[in-house]
């Protein structure tokens, strides 16, 4: 009697858990916002130095012209640059650049800059809708070989169908062949964001250095050296060799003495 009603209370039991109604799935999470990635800077429109050319003058420096270009057919203007052949230790000369700017440039029209930039002028020239370009070119000579009277970049403006022109002193540090180089770049806006397009090649020149030639000396200057060197030696002997000379003279007066009464008896 016990057996059949134990059985039937688990019955219902395990009826009840079955329609037990089942539990609700918790509602999906929401992803993690996401960071937006960084916008990109400005893009450099590339500058380059081609058609470099190189002769000599007949002055014994050396020329060397090319075009500094960019991409849109910019066509920022010419180069020349003008540079000793040779040196000699001790001495100085100067390297001379010159940008002349080209027909481009020169008829562009300037427009507002987007921002105000210390040390660059309010405007800019408009070559298309990314790039415009700042009327000032930046010039530095590199070198570790000589001293350089103006180290650093230096500045110039860029004024219409006028040249812009560096000058540089130099000075050897060590014989042999040397090298230097001139990097130019162009102060720009970038898709609206100040920047500084540099050259990707850089305008090289080579001097060779010679330590001087020794000038050849006179026989009449080394005598002169050499009495200068040994005046005190010179003046012991001269002392010694007139000593010499008045004994000689005072022994010549003394035997003629003597001989002179000899004669007077016969």
């Amino acid at each position: 009697m016990i057996r059949p009603i134990i059985s039937a209370i688990l019955l219902a039991v395990f009826l009840s858990a079955c329609a037990a109604p089942a539990p609700t799935p918790a509602p999906p999470t929401a992803p993690l916002p996401t960071k937006a990635p960084a916008p990109p800077g400005p893009t450099r429109a590339p500058i380059t130095v081609v058609d470099i050319q190189q002769s000599k003058q007949p002055d014994g420096s050396i020329k060397t012209t090319a075009n500094v270009t960019a991409e849109d057919n910019l066509g920022i203007g010419q180069m020349e640059v003008a540079s000793p052949d040779t040196m000699l230790m001790g001495e100085t000369r100067t390297i001379r650049l010159r940008i002349s700017p080209s027909t481009a440039l020169a008829s562009s029209t300037p427009v507002a800059a987007p921002g105000k930039t210390p040390d660059l002028p309010n405007f800019v020239y408009r070559f298309s809708g990314n790039v415009q370009l700042y009327p000032v070119m930046i010039a530095e000579l590199r070198t570790l070989a000589f001293e350089v009277d103006k180290p650093g970049p230096i500045r110039r403006g860029i004024t219409p169908n006028i040249p812009a022109t560096w000058d540089w002193i130099i000075g050897p540090r060590s014989p042999g062949r040397q090298e230097l180089a001139i990097e130019i770049s162009i102060p720009a806006v970038v898709n609206g964001v100040d920047s500084e397009l540099t050259t990707l090649q850089d305008v090289p020149i080579a001097i060779v250095v010679q330590s001087p030639t020794p000038t050849p000396v006179s026989v009449a200057t080394r005598l002169g050296e050499s009495i200068t060197n040994n005046a005190s030696a010179i003046v012991v002997a001269l002392i010694g060799l007139i000593g010499t000379l008045i004994g000689i003279l005072v022994k010549m007066k003394s035997d003629q003495d003597k001989a002179a009464p000899k004669k007077s008896k016969r």
